[in-house]
This record gives structure tokens, C-alpha cells and sequence, in this order.
């Protein structure tokens, strides 16, 4: 196999004029994002309630006007299905329950969003929408996929149902819905929707060559030349493009009419909130599977979905946002910088007018069923249990605000979801009504308790800020209180404000009481951003936390009774902590978040990264630890993908190789795209092939591969990964390892410290 092209982390392919020299990688993955962008943008504009080409033209200016602004790498832009719902509201609202009068007005409001999205993203705005409670934001994403799925029954079923508002009024017509069922539309929609499933859960590689959408749009396309399908059951497009094909907004109608102004306010405020929330946590979780780990700029992303919302509106197409699906494909397909979503829009405009015949035969149930995938993957039941995981805390916000959407609308249900999280804080901090009964408070204390922590949430969580030098550079140690999501911004700012070299020490005092779900996410990733940019961070002061569950990030209160009071060790912990003192060394229990100081592949990928069971100590004059991983990733990020990695350090003075990585099969290569990759013929004993990745010389390389040759010879599935002078390992295709597959781990740590070179005998 050819090498990849080789980019080292100085090189990352940047977007501009400087962009086009990936322009080989950047055209293919164009047209692959295309194959998927087409189906998914019909079917969202006919969600939506507009016509189907609208959501096309979105995706072609989102192409064109996204890759010159900049913001974000390697993410899709384009209409979303998280918008649907409340495009399709906002229509039924300023046009009284008639769509096709709805639409133009609607195109207002979307103009006005995209203007306002410009005007706070100079103001810096695009910072604030990430300290909003992270599970009213996931509850959000799920109250819109049972919206869409929900919405989506009739076209399965072929029932022409008239387009509602009301989540219990569209409930309420699917016995309606079952009762008009017309038969083949049924069976086109079933066998659609199991290929959706099947083909994205597969895992024979040769049925995911073709995206799922793609596949889905063929066999409908197939089905309704074979059943002969009447033209209402298939998508409708205009016979001219340019003429009957573009919408414009109604600006001087919804000037003339006052009525109007409260409900475009409604509908810009909801299409604001919604789209800048999923924006920004769209292309946080798309940087997470960015090869490159480059990072994206919240305000320049705002302010380019506001160009392209303004421009979008103007040629009659929807809101605009960054895409997560079509964003996974773009990186699948090896797209490398924005212009991946210029070639895409270019390769819609060519798909646009060449085939717009072939695709005005395609099913409406075939797009339905499509859609009803995309809502699922939004809210299933792993949605849910994650959630759980995190804290039941968190499960009674998320439940809530899911119901509070579906009861009411996007944006009444978020601003409830917003209320519960204040008063969910204000009940765990203020003490029940059997302390005034037993005479402990007073009620009047319980009252001005209560209002008290109330502005104590939105107060700085700043106590003191002490500045010091450590090995020459400014480092500052940080006291804070109680730190949640709605008192986060003071805490962002003084750490924006501060020199960009200076380390931190942040200490969670005795002072404060509580630390919730998104602040410990927030203080994570902080963690991660300073480790990864070589500065110093260290968080004190959790060991006097209670935390409520053993996820990571789960929120905790301050107990020191609790805290003392260690319960016996788990099961998995009685059995490390046995091996760690067989082996002569140290063992820790709790589960914390990983950082990643050597910068290994493996655990840059996924979030909710956290260890457990820490073994560790010193081995053959190196520094071994053992330890149980967790984390999630792409396309699923509410599965748990659990390993037990051994971290191997070695002094300075020796020298395990440079930058290698050697998988077995194709394990990860989508994400060693630094690498290049050179013959590496051995084979283990199962019959499991080796690739080998490399940053050094041949010479280099070679002469680590012979070191452990025998050994991979006699390991099969093993992942081995050198950064200079550590090394990770594992086995990718068990879980938590048993005693013997630490005592591999072991045997390969015994035997690269026992052939190390010294540092000097490399060079």
C-alpha cells in the first residue's frame, strides 16, 4: 500500500488559498459529503414544511459562503434536522396554519437571524451558548428527534396528515394516519428504514462503501418505478429551477403587517437560541474526531452561520448550521479543510441540474424513513442511560425538558429546562423542610437561605487570585466557591484574560458547595487545552467533594463526612488493587478525567475520557501504570467503549523510538493521517496482520519493529503506540483485562525497558 501524505502538527492544513494544495483529498470527500448531503437536505426541508429544493439551495450557499469565512476545518455546513421542528412552527404560526403562506415570512425571521447572529458574534457572544446546562442541551437534541420521528409516521405510511404545531395534536392524527395506510408506500418505508439500521450498525465493511442515505434513495427510486407510485407519494420539484425552484422573502408584508413583528420576534429568538446552540456543539464534537486536532473558533463559526443564514434566506433557502453526520463523512472520506464543503456545494449544483427528473421519483416515504433514523440517533434509549450514568440529577432535568419541548415548544420547553436546572441547584443546596421542623432553622432562615445560594448561582465563583512565578513563567492559583454553569463566564474570563504562557492552579475550597455537570466538563476540557498547549494546570480540592455518581463528570457537593467514609472497593478494584501489591506497586480507586500529555492517538479520539483503577509505580527503572479507560466516540457518543491501557515512561536518558504506531488491521487509520505507513509484514498467530505508522526514519523504525517482532508475532490484536519516551498498549478487541493480559502488558513493558537504547545512541 502507498504512504499517506505525511503532515506534521506545525503543518496542519489550514483553510484559504494555503487549503488548496489538499484540494485531491478535499474534492473526493466533496463529492461523498454530496451523496449524502442530497438526500438528508430533501428530506429536511420537506420536515421543515418548505418545498424540497429549498434545503438543496441551503446546502449550496452553505458551501459556497462557509469555506471563505472560516471558524471551523472540516466541518459541513448546511440545513439541519434540529431546525425542522421549528421552521415547521414558525411557518403554521406566521402563516395561520397555511404553509406555502408561511414559508415567504418565515424567510424574514431567518434573514433577521442571521443578522442578529453577526452583530453577537462581534460582540463575543459565541462563548456564552457553552455554559448553558449541558443536559438541557442534549434534552433539547432528543425532544427534536421524537419531534421528527414523530412527524415523519405518515410519510412512512403514505397518509397525506396536514402539517401541526402541536406535538399532541400530530400524536393524536396517527390513528388517522394507520387507517389511510397505502400498502406499498408501507413497504417502501420499512424495508427503507431496516436498511437505515442495518447498513449504519453492519459491520462488513463492503455494505458501508455506499453511505446509508445514498443506498436508502437507490432502492426507493427502484421500488417506486416497480410499484408505479402516483406523483404526491414522491418528492416535488419545480420544472424550472431558476424561476419556479427560488422563494423570496416577504419583507414588505411583514413590514405592513404589525400583527406579524410578535410572532417573527418568537420565531427569530427560537431559530437564534436553537442554531447557535447546536452550532457550537456541533463543531466541539466535530473537533473531537478531527485527525488534526485542530481547534474551531466559536465566534467566527456564529458569525459565518449568520452570513449564511442572511444569504440563504435571500435565495428562498432554510437556516443554516454546521452538520454532525455530514461533518463524519467529510472525515471518513479524508476531507481536510473547508473547501471539502466548497466541492460539495459545487457537486449539488451539478446534481441539482442534471438530475432533477431522477430526483423528483424519489419516495417521500424513502426520505422519511431517512429522518426517522437521524431523530432516533438523537433519542434513543443509550441517550438516556448515559444520562444516568452522569447523575439522576441530571436525568430529571433531561426528562423534564423533554417533556416540557413536547408539551409546549423548542423555545418554552428550553427556557423551562433552564428553570428546573436553577431550581434542581437551589434544592440540593438549601436544606430540606425537616431541619425547620425540627427547629434546627427557622423558617425565615430557610427563606433567606434559599435566596441567598439563588444569587450565589450567577455570582463570580472567584474567592482570590494569587500570582506567583514557577520556573520562570507566571503561574496563578486560583480560590474558587461553588462553580456551576451559570456563574462559569467570570471564571472564562479571567482565564481568557490571563497571559497566554502562565500555568493555573485552580483549588475548590471548603467555601463552596457545589460543582455541577457542566462546570466539571468545562474544567475538563480547560485541563485538556492547557495540557495540550504545554502550560501548567492542576485542579486541588475535589478530594473534599462527594461525588454523586462514578462518571467523571458528574456533579459533586461539598461532604466532608461523606468523603471520609470511603465505601469497600469494587469487585474489578479488590482484584487490581491485589495485582498492584503482588507487583509491588501503588493503587488509586477513583474515577477521574484522562489528560493526554504525550499526545497519543488513541486518546485523543472520543470524549468522556476518564480513568479508574489506577496501578502504578516504578518498573525496571521506568514508570509503569496500568489503568481501566472509558470513553466514548463518533458516530455514537452515548456508548461506553471500555480498555485497559498500560502507559509505559521511560527516563530521559533512554529512548523507546520516535513517533510509531502499529495496529492490528485497520485499526484507526482514519486517524493517522500524520503518519506514513511502511511494509510491515508480520503476522500473528491467528492470522492477523500487522500495519506499521511511523514519523522517523527507516532505519529508526526498523530497528524498533525487530525489537518487538517475536512478541506481535505470538499477541494477536495488540495496539502498540511510541511517543519519544512512552509507550501505550493494549488490546483493542477485549475489555477490562484479565490477570493475564496484564501479565502480557507486563512482559512487553519488561521487554522494551530491558533493550532501550540510551538517547545518545539514537541520535
Amino acid at each position: 500500500m502507498p504512504a499517506q501524505e505525511s503532515t506534521s502538527s506545525s503543518e496542519k492544513p489550514q483553510n484559504g488559498i494555503k487549503g488548496l494544495r489538499h484540494w485531491r483529498y478535499d474534492l473526493s470527500a466533496g463529492m461523498q459529503v454530496a451523496l449524502v448531503s442530497l438526500p438528508l437536505s430533501l428530506g429536511i426541508a420537506i420536515a421543515s414544511g418548505a418545498p424540497p429544493i429549498t434545503g438543496v439551495i441551503s446546502a449550496i450557499i452553505a458551501g459556497l459562503v462557509f469555506p471563505f469565512l472560516g471558524g471551523a476545518y472540516v466541518t459541513i455546513s448546511g440545513p439541519a434536522a434540529g431546525l425542522a421542528p421549528a421552521l415547521l412552527s414558525g411557518m403554521l404560526l406566521l402563516g395561520n396554519g397555511d404553509l406555502a403562506a408561511g414559508y415567504p415570512l418565515v424567510l424574514v425571521a431567518i434573514c433577521l437571524t442571521g443578522l442578529l447572529q453577526i452583530l453577537l458574534s462581534f460582540a463575543n457572544a459565541g462563548r456564552f451558548a457553552i455554559f448553558l446546562p449541558v443536559t438541557v442541551v442534549e434534552a433539547m437534541l432528543a425532544a427534536i428527534g421524537i419531534i421528527i420521528i414523530v412527524k415523519q409516521i405518515p410519510a412512512l405510511l403514505g397518509a397525506m396528515a396536514p402539517a401541526s404545531k402541536s406535538m399532541l395534536t400530530s400524536i393524536s392524527q396517527l390513528p388517522q394516519a394507520f387507517a389511510e395506510m397505502h400498502t406499498a408506500i408501507f413497504f417502501i418505508g420499512c424495508l427503507c428504514l431496516f436498511l437505515m439500521f442495518f447498513i449504519n450498525q453492519t459491520k462488513m465493511e463492503w455494505m458501508r462503501k455506499i453511505p446509508a442515505p445514498l443506498t436508502v434513495v437507490i432502492v426507493g427510486l427502484v421500488l417506486g418505478y416497480v410499484f408505479q407510485l402516483d406523483a404526491r407519494y414522491m418528492i416535488s420539484m419545480p420544472h424550472d429551477i431558476l424561476e419556479g425552484g427560488i422563494t423570496l422573502p416577504a419583507f414588505g408584508e411583514v413590514w405592513e403587517r404589525r400583527e406579524l413583528w410578535w410572532g417573527v420576534l418568537i420565531v427569530v429568538i427560537t431559530l437564534t437560541l436553537i442554531d447557535g446552540i447546536e452550532s457550537l456543539a456541533t463543531i466541539a464534537g466535530v473537533d473531537k474526531i478531527d485527525p488534526f486536532q485542530r481547534k474551531s473558533h466559536a465566534n467566527t463559526t456564529l458569525r459565518a452561520m449568520g452570513v449564511s443564514n442572511t444569504m440563504s434566506s435571500i435565495f428562498g433557502g432554510l437556516t443554516i448550521i454546521p452538520g454532525g453526520i455530514k461533518s463524519r463523512v467529510n472525515i471518513d472520506a479524508g476531507g481536510r479543510t473547508l473547501w471539502a464543503n466548497f466541492y460539495n456545494a459545487c457537486f449539488l449544483v451539478v446534481f441539482l441540474f442534471l438530475a432533477k427528473d431522477l430526483i423528483s421519483r424519489i419516495p417521500l416515504a424513502a426520505i422519511g424513513a431517512i429522518l426517522v433514523y437521524v431523530g432516533w440517533r438523537l433519542c434513543e434509549l443509550r441517550v438516556f442511560s448515559r444520562t444516568y450514568a452522569i447523575g439522576r440529577d441530571q436525568i430529571i432535568i433531561f426528562i423534564f425538558t423533554i417533556l416540557a419541548i413536547l408539551s409546549t415548544d423548542l423555545l418554552y420547553g428550553i427556557l423551562l429546562g433552564i428553570s428546573a436546572e436553577v431550581l434542581m441547584l437551589l434544592y440540593l443546596l438549601t436544606p430540606s423542610l425537616r431541619v425547620v421542623i425540627t427547629g434546627r432553622f427557622t423558617f425565615q432562615q430557610s427563606v433567606e437561605l434559599f435566596f441567598k445560594n439563588l444569587i450565589n448561582l450567577f455570582r463570580s465563583p472567584i474567592i482570590a487570585v494569587k500570582e506567583d512565578k514557577a520556573n520562570s513563567e507566571p503561574h496563578y492559583r486560583i480560590l474558587l466557591g461553588s462553580v456551576v454553569c451559570f456563574n462559569l463566564i467570570y471564571l472564562d474570563k479571567l482565564l481568557q484574560s490571563l497571559p497566554s504562557n502562565a500555568g493555573i492552579t485552580l483549588v475548590t475550597t471548603e467555601s463552596g458547595h457545589i460543582i455541577d455537570h457542566t462546570a466539571m466538563e468545562y474544567l475538563h476540557q480547560i485541563e485538556e487545552q492547557f495540557v495540550r498547549d504545554g502550560r501548567s494546570f492542576e485542579l486541588q480540592g475535589l478530594d473534599n467533594y462527594y461525588q454523586f455518581t462514578p462518571h467523571a463528570l458528574s456533579a459533586r457537593m461539598s461532604s466532608l463526612k461523606i468523603v471520609r467514609e470511603r465505601t469497600r472497593l469494587s469487585d474489578r478494584a479488590e482484584r487490581m488493587s491485589k495485582y498492584a501489591e503482588t507487583h509491588q506497586l501503588s493503587f488509586s480507586e477513583p474515577v477521574s478525567a484522562i489528560i493526554d500529555p504525550y499526545n497519543f492517538v488513541y486518546l485523543r479520539r472520543g470524549a468522556d475520557k476518564s480513568e479508574s483503577n489506577v496501578v502504578q509505580g516504578d518498573f525496571l527503572g521506568c514508570h509503569i501504570k496500568l489503568f481501566d479507560y472509558s470513553h466514548t466516540s463518533a458516530p455514537d457518543y452515548y456508548v461506553e467503549h471500555r480498555h485497559t491501557l498500560m502507559l509505559l515512561s521511560m527516563p530521559l536518558d533512554l529512548a523507546l523510538c520516535p513517533s510509531i504506531v502499529i495496529t492490528p488491521e485497520n485499526y484507526l487509520e482514519r486517524y493517522l493521517v500524520e503518519f506514513n505507513e511502511m511494509p510491515y509484514g508480520t503476522v500473528s498467530k491467528t492470522g492477523d496482520i500487522y500495519r506499521l505508522y511511523t514519523q522517523g526514519t527507516p532505519e529508526q523504525t526498523q530497528a524498533f519493529a525487530q525489537r518487538v517482532d517475536n512478541f506481535l508475532k505470538t499477541h494477536p490484536k495488540l495496539y502498540l503506540e511510541c511517543r519519544g519516551t512512552a509507550m501505550l498498549a493494549f488490546f483493542p478487541d477485549r475489555d477490562m483485562a484479565a490477570p493475564e493480559d496484564l501479565n502480557t502488558l507486563l512482559a512487553l513493558a519488561s521487554l522494551l525497558a530491558s533493550t532501550a537504547p540510551t538517547a545518545e545512541s539514537t541520535t
